[in-house]
């Protein structure tokens, strides 16, 4: 992240409190990954004169800067914001920024990104983000990886706009870096247990110290939690959406010399639950309009299960070789695995059942050089490689009377499952370079190569009919409890190349001592992918699938801003603002229709041709008197496909040109107030956040669907804690949706099988108290 990005982290603010972010002493890489902080790194600065906003540094452009002094917007939350509000989810932190959406559709397991209308609408397990994910410098490529727990975070930053130099490939409409505290070189930690409603049940330790002064230093972070489901599935009496979610993180830092420095990162996390509830809702047609019942009950036949468990380890090499010049080496491996058993209908009729069992393992290495930062000229030079390995098996089944909870049947038996191992190899060069021209001006400018290699070995079979299964088949997803006859469908055998050129330019005018104007110029690069998402035919059983693997192409975006920062009243108001206009070209995209033929659905993965996006982000933090900080930002957003011809043989709209983009609402808005009070007793803190998202489409096609588009939606919270007089204990409580809003964050299209629309609600009111003990 640039470092004007990060500078603009608050400045684009937060919503967050008093956005107190990390400091990060150290240059961060301009391709996106961040060298680590300096042990001391982490703290903002009050101005002790005049008492006015932090100066927060950040280091988005790998240079330590005042985040207004960075061109373009980013959003920075801070780790005193991350514990006020209680943040749990990665996919929690996109509701701080401007015109960004994030939401975990499946609990935990697959978060999706949304920035300025551009984000990741494809279900397959293959699917690449157009947001870039980033955890403690390591660039997180599949799904199953993004959803983690935040705990002992320092810093959360997400940058709008492509950052295709910045972070490389996969960032077509932003980044998000998730940034952990480091070890230090004294002694502390931390002990916390939470408690609310919905049976959330929450602990967490961290433990830092010393081993041998100044030179090597531990820090261990753990975190438990555990929360039953809001709703109750009628059909079987159990609670639907109840997880355990177990995380830890071992790092060690060890400077054997003052040039030198190594960062282990060991991570481990392990997942268990139930499905997210899902709701169905009968419909006539597509364009039924959508009645949704209680909340509080859901009705299906299949009582689904959620696992995930993954590790990693990675190891951060910083050497300082002398004339300012510092090299940077990142070396990482993740590897998970996740299964996902559930029902495919929402209903309690056995229309179908689905499965899948996904393995992804990545491996990455980054070198980097980087000149002396102060100097008029300076330069950050690299090389990135990336490698992952993907293994998903998923099946889908109507099964017959007296099979395992199915009460009676829906039409005849069925069963269909696809195998496929994708392979990934990419490798990127890059370079930036910032030239101080003179005090007033300064241009920075950036290009990143790029070339991916995918190999793709799908299979997939679908059973003929009459189809028949051996005797109360527990393991229906495997094809040997299939006792009829099974044929290939589609199989897919072959590899693909793609590679890209990738720039920015960032002018910046400095019209006051605190005053900035600038200009940004940037293109972002989401790779090339196969289509792995297999529609059998469901009356041509064993014939040609309504949907088979193909390559879809690359997608680019070129972003065109212009913006201004600068504070005010010495510090007491901090303002930015950006204009954008974007162009979008090859857009991967899903769409969702209905095959004219069979009626089935089908989601195809295609690029739509062209489209465009353009509008504003605007952000203030105030600091109107010592003890009070208010923040807030909005957003507004026009999104539209200049070109979109649908994809043949389904039925609904043909020519898409002129819809809006999915998920792409024209307004969002934050604002947050805190005050921090003393009392003879101790001390404390009250304070509120809210969130506006406007009206959007859940897809691209169908739009004139009531069912199929989000309302307009106000969430909020109020928080408070208490620290009894200099004591190392704090209590503190967070009540979220407080006004009790019910609202959905995901419906799936018409089924004309089932007759029904299916849908899932966004949280209810929560409440969750804590305390905690410093040491």
């Amino acid at each position: 992240m640039t470092p004007a990005a990060r500078i603009l982290v608050c400045g684009t603010v937060l919503v967050g409190l008093s956005c107190p972010i990390a400091r990060a002493d150290t240059p961060a890489r301009k391709d996106g990954h961040r060298q680590p902080p300096a042990p001391k790194a982490a703290t903002t600065e009050k101005n002790p004169q005049n008492h006015g906003v932090e100066t927060v540094m950040v280091t988005a452009n790998r240079r330590s800067q005042d985040i207004q002094k960075v061109a373009g917007t980013v959003t920075a939350i801070s780790a005193q914001t991350i514990a006020r509000q209680h943040l749990d989810s990665a996919a929690d932190v996109a509701a701080f920024a401007p015109n960004a959406l994030g939401y975990n559709f499946d609990g935990r397991l697959r978060p999706r990104y949304y920035i300025r209308g551009v984000g990741n609408g494809n279900q397959a397990n293959n699917a690449v983000g157009a947001v870039a994910v980033y955890a403690d410098d390591v660039y997180l490529n599949s799904l199953a990886f993004q959803g983690f727990p935040l705990f002992d975070q320092a810093q959360v930053a997400v940058l709008n706009g492509p950052q295709g130099t910045l972070w490389g490939k996969n960032a077509t409409a932003g980044a998000i870096q998730f940034t952990s505290h480091r070890p230090e070189f004294g002694e502390s930690g931390h002990a916390q247990v939470d408690f609310g409603n919905y049976g959330q049940k929450r602990g967490e330790l961290v433990f830092n110290t010393p081993v041998v002064k100044d030179r090597l230093a531990v820090r261990l972070s753990v975190r438990d939690e555990n929360q039953d489901g809001w709703a109750h599935n009628l059909y079987s009496g159990k609670r639907v959406g109840t997880f355990g979610d177990f995380a830890t993180r071992f790092q060690a830092l060890w400077k054997p010399t003052d040039a030198l420095e190594f960062l282990l990162n060991l991570h481990v996390r392990d997942m268990q639950g139930t499905n997210v509830p899902y709701y169905s809702a009968r419909g006539t047609s597509v364009y039924s309009p959508l009645v949704i019942g209680s909340r509080d009950h859901t009705n299906t036949n299949v009582n689904g299960r959620q696992a995930l468990v993954s590790e990693g380890v990675s190891l951060h090499t910083i050497w300082h070789p002398g004339h300012g010049l510092t090299f940077t080496a990142i070396t990482s491996f993740d590897n998970a695995e996740r299964r996902v058993s559930g029902d495919g209908d929402y209903t309690p009729m056995e229309y179908s059942r689905s499965y899948d069992k996904l393995h992804p393992t990545q491996v990455s290495q980054e070198f980097r050089l980087a000149s002396d930062p102060r100097r008029r000229i300076s330069w950050i030079a690299g090389a990135y490689y990336f490698h992952e390995n993907l293994n998903d098996s998923y099946a889908t089944a109507t099964l017959p009377p007296g099979a395992v909870t199915t009460p009676t049947i829906i039409g005849q038996p069925a069963w269909a499952g696809t195998h496929y191992t994708q392979t990934t190899d990419s490798f990127a060069l890059f370079a930036n370079t910032t030239i101080h021209v003179v005090k007033w001006f300064q241009i920075a400018g950036g290009v990143r190569w790029t070339h991916d290699h995918l190999h793709l070995d799908l299979d997939s079979r679908q059973a003929l009919y009459p189809v028949s299964f051996a005797a109360n088949p527990a393991n229906w997803w495997n094809a040997a409890s299939v006792g009829s006859g099974i044929a290939t469908i589609d199989a897919y055998h072959g590899a693909r190349n793609w590679s890209n050129v990738s720039f920015d330019v960032e002018p910046q005018f400095l019209i006051a001592e605190h005053q900035m104007l600038y200009v940004r110029i940037a293109d972002g690069y989401r790779s090339g992918i196969f289509n792995t998402q297999i529609t059998p035919n469901p009356v041509n059983r064993g014939g040609a699938p309504l949907q088979k693997a193909a390559p879809v192409s690359p997608e680019t975006l070129i972003s065109y801003e212009g913006g201004y920062k600068g504070s005010w009243f010495d510090r007491r108001l901090m303002l930015s603002a950006d204009g954008f206009y974007s162009q979008y070209n090859n857009i991967q995209t899903s769409w969702t229709a209905t095959d004219a033929a069979t009626k089935a659905t089908v989601l195809a993965l295609t690029n739509a041709a062209s489209g465009k996006s353009y509008g504003g982000e605007f952000s203030f933090q105030a600091r109107p008197v010592e003890d009070l900080t208010l923040s807030g930002n909005v957003g507004v957003l026009r999104t539209e496909f200049t070109r979109f011809a649908a994809p043949a043989g389904t039925t609904g709209a043909t020519n898409l040109t002129g819809n809006e983009f999915a998920r792409a609402p024209h307004q969002t808005a934050n604002i947050a107030a805190d005050w921090d009070f003393r009392t003879p007793i101790g001390n404390g803190s009250v304070g509120t956040r809210w969130n506006y998202t406007g009206h959007y489409y859940y897809l691209v096609s169908n739009e004139t669907a009531s069912a199929l588009q989000q309302r307009a939606v106000w969430l909020g919270d109020v928080h408070a804690s208490f620290r009894p007089g200099n004591s190392r204990w704090e209590i503190s409580g967070i009540v979220n949706n407080v006004a009790g809003a019910r609202y959905l964050v995901q419906v799936l299209p018409y089924s004309a099988t089932s007759q029904t629309f299916t849908y899932q609600y966004g949280a209810s009111r929560m409440f969750l108290l804590s305390a905690r003990a410093d040491f």
